[in-house]
C-alpha cells in the first residue's frame, strides 16, 4: 500500500485558490512575476509563518495566508513589506499554524482510528479552501475518525488506491489490467488494459492493448463506463494499439478475484524469455494468475479479426505454458476478454512488476500444452518509439 508524503505547510507556491477579497497593494500586477518578487513573497511568508502563498504566479494574483490569530497590527506589517508592483490578497485563515501542526502529527502518529496504521493518507493545507485536505487510501467508514480530529476545518477526500478502485471501476490516471471496452458495449468488458508507455518525441503517456480488440479512434470506457481514451495508433503486425485521451501511469491491477483492489508498481521491463522462466497474467476475465513458464518463442500467428487481419512474427512474442503446482499444467488458463492484459514477473521488492509484454490469445494442446500468446514488451517500446512508464511518474 502506498503510503502518500504529506506537502510542507508552507510553501513558496501552491494550488489556485479563490478570489481575492482585500488587497495589499494598489499597483498594477505584473504579467509574470519576477523570481526576485516571488523569493522575496516566500521571506515575508515565512519571517511571519504564515500557511503559505498560493495562486498562480504567472497571473501575478497570489494569497498570502496568514494563521488564526494574527493581529491586524502584524497583518499590515505583511502588507508592507510585500514585493513593489505586485499585487498579493493577505487573508486570515480561521485555523492556527499550531491546529495545523496538530492534525499532522496525529495523522502521522497512526492513532486516530484502530485500522489507522492498514491505510495509506495523504494530508495537506489547502489554502484555496482554508482546510486540512486529507486523502485516505480507506474505507469510507474512517473518514469520520479524521473529521472529528478538527471540526469544519478538515476535508477528507478518496486517495488514489481506495477499495473503490479496482479493474472495474478504475478511474483517472487509469492502470493496466483494468477492463475496457468500446462505448456503448454491453459486455461488462471488451478487453484488458495493458500497460503505460510514454511517447518518446513527444513525452505523451499512452495505454496499449491488442489491436484486434478495437478499431482505430473507437472511444474507449473503463468497465463501468468512464472515458478512458480514444485509439489513436494501431500495429496490426504486432497486434498492439494504443489509446490517449486521458492519464496513464505505471501500475496494474493485480488481484485474484473481481472486487480485489490489490496492483503493483511497474518497476522495470524484461526482454528476456528463456525457457522455463515463469510469467503472470493479469486479465478482466481470469484475473491475476501466475507460475507459467516461458515454452516455444518461435511461434508466428495470424488472427482474421473483422476482415482484418494481425499477424506476428515469432521474433516478437512468446508462449507461456499453463501453470500449475509442481508443473501439473492445471492452473488457471486465460479467457476472452483477458486480450490485452499485461504479462509480468513479480519484482524482487514484492509489491513491484516486471512487465515482459502483452497478452493476445491462446492455443490448445500445442504438443501437448495449453499455451498463451503473448507480446513482447520490446517489440512494443521499438514499435511506438516509446518508453515503459513507471511508477507513479
Amino acid at each position: 500500500m502506498l503510503i502518500t508524503a504529506a506537502v510542507a505547510v508552507v510553501a513558496p507556491l501552491a494550488i489556485p485558490a479563490s478570489s481575492a477579497t482585500s488587497t495589499a497593494s494598489s499597483a498594477e500586477p505584473a504579467r509574470q512575476p519576477s523570481q526576485a518578487q516571488l523569493q522575496q513573497l516566500d521571506r515575508v511568508a515565512r519571517s511571519h509563518k504564515a500557511l503559505g502563498v498560493f495562486g498562480d504566479p504567472e497571473q501575478g494574483h497570489p494569497i498570502l495566508m496568514l494563521p488564526a490569530g494574527t493581529s491586524a497590527a502584524e497583518k499590515a506589517e505583511v502588507k508592507k513589506e510585500l514585493p513593489t508592483g505586485l499585487q498579493v490578497t493577505v487573508k486570515i485563515s480561521k485555523v492556527t499554524k499550531a491546529e495545523v501542526d496538530k492534525v499532522f502529527k496525529t495523522i502521522k502518529a497512526g492513532k486516530w482510528n484502530k485500522d489507522a496504521r492498514k491505510y495509506g493518507v495523504g494530508y495537506t493545507y489547502d489554502g484555496e479552501k482554508d482546510k486540512v485536505v486529507v486523502n485516505l487510501e480507506g474505507p469510507k467508514s474512517a473518514a469520520p475518525s479524521l473529521e472529528v480530529l478538527k471540526p469544519d476545518a478538515i476535508e477528507v477526500q478518496p486517495g488514489r488506491f481506495t477499495p473503490e478502485n479496482t479493474r472495474f471501476n478504475d478511474y483517472n490516471p487509469f492502470y493496466g489490467g483494468g477492463a475496457i471496452k468500446k462505448e456503448g458495449s454491453r459486455n461488462s468488458h471488451d478487453c484488458t488494459a495493458g500497460f503505460a508507455i510514454r511517447h518518446k518525441p513527444d513525452g505523451q503517456k499512452r495505454m496499449v492493448t491488442a489491436a484486434h480488440c478495437f478499431y482505430w479512434n473507437d472511444k474507449i470506457m473503463t468497465g463501468d463506463g468512464k472515458y478512458l481514451g480514444n485509439v489513436t495508433s494501431v500495429h496490426q503486425w504486432l497486434d498492439t494499439e494504443a489509446m490517449t485521451g486521458a492519464n496513464y501511469t505505471g501500475r496494474i491491477f493485480a488481484g485474484g478475484y473481481k472486487e480485489s483492489d490489490s496492483t503493483l508498481w511497474v518497476s522495470d521491463y524484461s526482454n528476456w524469455f528463456y525457457w522455463g522462466r515463469q510469467f503472470c497474467v493479469s486479465g478482466a476475465s481470469t484475473y491475476n494468475h501466475c507460475g507459467h513458464p516461458v515454452s516455444y518463442s518461435t511461434y508466428g500467428s495470424c488472427y482474421i479479426w473483422h476482415g482484418a487481419t494481425y499477424c506476428v512474427d515469432p521474433a516478437d512474442q512468446f508462449l507461456i505454458d499453463r501453470g500449475g503446482n509442481n508443473g501439473c499444467g492445471c492452473g488457471k488458463f486465460t479467457a476472452p476478454g483477458d486480450s490485452g492484459a499485461p504479462v509480468f514477473e513479480p519484482g524482487y521488492r514484492g509489491d513491484d512488476a516486471i512487465i515482459g509484454g502483452m497478452h493476445r490469445g491462446a492455443v490448445w494442446n500445442y504438443h501437448g500444452q495449453d499455451r498463451m500468446l503473448n507480446v513482447r514488451v520490446n517489440s512494443i517500446l521499438n514499435s511506438a518509439n516509446a518508453e515503459i512508464v513507471k511508477g507513479d511518474s
